[in-house]
């Protein structure tokens, strides 16, 4: 703000080597603003890619997050059942063949 008083005051009393002074001032102030809104600028736009890479494995490990542990519960209850049928049928075939020895083959005779 005092730059622009100085210039203000330059022009006012037509002081070319102040206003030359503070216009130079200006510029300098004006490429470091400059220079700062890139600095800025490249870190925003690196933010900005790290949510939109963060969103997109939020979205991934939803997905997977469904997959792994959003089975359909009748579904799952039907093949449990079909499985514990067939573990029944299993042991029971094995009840009838187990209980048979070696003996039990041999020709009687």
């Amino acid at each position: 703000m005092a730059t622009l008083q100085q210039l203000a005051t330059a022009v006012q009393n037509g002081d070319i080597a102040g206003i030359q002074s503070a216009t130079s001032a200006l510029g300098g102030a004006l490429s470091n603003v400059s220079a700062q809104r890139v600095f800025y600028g490249n870190g925003l736009s690196q933010l900005e890619a790290d949510q939109t890479a963060l969103n997109q494995q939020t979205t991934n490990l939803k997905a997977q997050d469904n997959t792994l542990v959003g089975a359909d519960a009748a579904q799952a209850a039907t093949a449990l059942s079909q499985a514990e049928l067939a573990n029944q049928a299993a042991l029971s075939a094995a009840a009838k063949v187990l209980p048979m020895n070696l003996l039990q083959f041999l020709p009687q005779g």
